[in-house]
């Protein structure tokens, strides 16, 4: 949604008896996207990638990696994943905010493969530039027939005062749901 006009980016206003009201204009843009996969035995490739063109410059940003799969750990039914993904994004300041710019992340998978579906996703994103990180924890497992539990967590940190996530450096939380099915 483009509120401004021309280049100068002043405010186009509908006049009105009562007052003036913003009038909306929406820009022209072009954009490309791809999302590949490759898979082979244990091992799982995946590149997302975009590039847009017309609202304030061009742009792209892309976030690939893999994740590879340890089967039947122990001789259990469980599987891990390890998980490793670069982030960038090349918009400039006038294009949406992005906090996911030069980063990396490493994670782990565990999936129980058991009855009750336990599963947990745990991994830490690492601003490359900055040092800020982000970690983040994903737990989901059934519990009878009827009952659901999820656990989320998130933290950052390392965000100093000119960063533009600092804001989230107090935003730290947990979250925990519990549901029945009937």
């Amino acid at each position: 949604l483009n509120l401004f006009s021309g280049t100068s980016r002043e405010p186009r206003f509908v006049p009105s008896s009562n007052g003036q009201f913003l009038l909306p204009a929406y820009d022209q843009i072009d954009h490309f996207g791809v999302d590949l996969q490759y898979t082979k035995d244990a091992w799982l490739w995946k590149l997302e990638a975009i590039a847009r063109d017309g609202y304030s410059h061009t742009f792209a940003a892309a976030v690939g990696g893999f994740e590879y799969t340890f089967y039947q750990v122990n001789d259990s039914s469980s599987d891990l994943g390890l998980l490793f993904e670069f982030q960038y994004d090349g918009r400039n300041a006038l294009e949406p905010f992005t906090i996911a710019d030069n980063d990396v992340f490493v994670g782990t998978r565990l999936a129980r493969n058991d009855v009750q579906d336990t599963t947990v996703l745990a991994g830490v994103a690492y601003d490359v530039d900055s040092g800020e990180t982000f970690v983040n924890i994903e737990a989901e497992r059934r519990f009878g027939e009827d009952w659901f539990a999820e656990l989320r967590v998130r933290a950052f940190s390392g965000a100093g005062k000119d960063d533009s996530t600092y804001w989230l450096q107090q935003d730290d939380y947990m979250q925990l749901n519990i549901a029945r099915y009937f």
